[in-house]
């Protein structure tokens, strides 16, 4: 098993400021890092923040999660998740999260 680290950022002072835009923000960046445990991100996640998000418009308004509800909204039209659009979506949490991804190898 190995364990690989990619680059990832320190919190930057954009995430830093949203930490206080909104009581959930703390959560969101939370459920950012759960989903990420694993290193990637699949459908039923992607749906599962969409419908947090939309349980909390007053949030809507605030960086990150607006930038994550239009990505979402957009990659989620046809129900499904490419690569791509996969790839699009760890990228932009990984920067909500601020921390870089493990992922383990077998």
């Amino acid at each position: 098993m190995k364990l690989l680290r990619s680059p990832g950022k320190k919190m930057t002072p954009r995430l830093s400021e949203a930490r206080f835009n909104s009581i959930d923000v703390p959560e969101l960046i939370g459920l950012c890092k759960g989903v990420l445990a694993d290193g990637t991100i699949n459908l039923a996640e992607a749906k599962f923040i969409l419908h947090w998000l939309k349980d909390r418009s007053d949030v809507l308004g605030t960086w990150p999660a607006d930038e994550l509800y239009q990505l979402l909204c957009r990659v989620l039209d046809d129900d499904i998740l490419s690569d791509e659009e996969t790839k699009e979506l760890v990228s932009l949490l990984t920067e909500i999260s601020g921390e870089p991804i493990s992922v383990l190898f077998y």
